[in-house]
């Protein structure tokens, strides 16, 4: 289900708790997704890339259908730092709620393309502002109350003493009463403004987070036995997915991994070479399977590269040419 990469696209998980919204308000969401020619199965996978217009207009549409204004807003309630997968671990696991903050702003173009988040530090307050790169044409009113408050989410998990603190601006009106939004987060919120953006005072990104949740552990460990019928999958599987989401982030090193599976450093590898591989072998065929899937897709060579965490094009063209026995411009041709 790839899309062109000049596509605004974001991740699917972008769409968790649209069944349970939809059940509550008795829309199918089925009907939604296939409307903009979208499978249902995305429903179970929180990694696909779907048109982030696409997004939008489920979210529009199932407010039309539930005749709910709030539908944006109501679905944020089952998102947060899990909507991130990995990476919202690896930003809850940072030492500093600014450290956080930064690792989601620096990845963030992984999750959604065609969106952006810009951190701007004052000296009393700092803005996290959303920008959409849309078509104008798009109604976004949905997809900003959905976003700002999956943002005021993740700041609650992180730091959930400074909420009082934490404002939203919105350069939209309110699409109901304020009554009406209380009962979905209680976010101070602010509308007709000049700007999309999370407001909070800068001496909150300096605080020490909250350690991660249960529920975002429990959702990486369903995360990585996905697909696995009801059986533990195998712990070079597991490995091999976390790097897999984490490649491009460069952080696909075995410290990062180690503690996301409950382990030490020392411990992993030896369970590692009990099941005959290590993590360099492992690594490396993550890479070559991403590699030669973005050679099909026509990304330049300097772009694959950066994807996989290599700081130039000839240590990745050895690389490719070490697992294939070829160089990525041959492989290509002759593809």
């Amino acid at each position: 289900m790839s899309q062109p990469k000049n596509v605004p696209q974001v991740k699917s998980s972008a769409l968790m708790g649209l069944y349970p919204l939809c059940r509550k308000l008795h829309v199918n969401p089925i009907k939604l997704l296939t409307s903009e020619g979208l499978s249902g199965t995305i429903l179970r996978s929180g990694d696909i890339m779907i048109p982030y217009e696409s997004f939008c207009h489920v979210l529009n549409r199932g407010a039309d259908t539930a005749d709910f204004p709030l539908f944006g807003i109501a679905m944020s309630s089952y998102q947060g730092l899990k909507t991130f997968g990995p990476l919202g671990l690896l930003a809850a696991e940072s030492p500093t709620v600014g450290d956080a903050l930064n690792v989601i702003e620096k990845y963030f173009h992984f999750h959604a393309r065609g969106a952006a988040i810009d951190l701007q530090a004052r000296e009393k307050e700092t803005d996290l502002i959303l920008t959409l790169n849309l078509d104008p044409s798009v109604s976004m009113e949905q997809t900003f109350e959905l976003s700002l408050c999956l943002g005021y989410n993740v700041l609650k998990e992180l730091a959930p003493d400074w909420m009082p603190r934490v404002k939203l601006l919105f350069a939209h009106s309110p699409l109901a009463s304020m009554d009406e939004y209380r009962k979905f987060t209680d976010a101070r919120l602010c509308f007709d403004q000049d700007k999309n953006a999370i407001v909070f005072p800068t001496q909150l990104l300096m605080q020490k987070p909250t350690p991660a949740s249960d529920e975002i552990r429990s959702y990486l460990e369903s995360f990585l036995e996905k697909e696995s019928q009801g059986h533990d999958q195998p712990l070079q599987y597991k490995v091999s997915k976390l790097i897999l989401e984490l490649i491009p982030t460069g952080e696909a090193t075995l410290p990062t991994i180690a503690p996301m599976l409950g382990m030490n450093v020392r411990t992993l590898q030896r369970e590692l070479q009990l099941a005959g591989t290590e993590f360099r072998t492992l690594l490396d065929e993550v890479r070559y399977q991403v590699a030669r899937e973005a050679l099909e897709r026509n990304y330049t060579l300097t772009e694959i590269a950066l994807n996989l965490g290599y700081s130039e094009l000839s240590a990745f063209s050895r690389a490719f040419k070490r697992w294939s026995g070829v160089s990525p411009q041959q492989w290509r041709q002759s593809f």
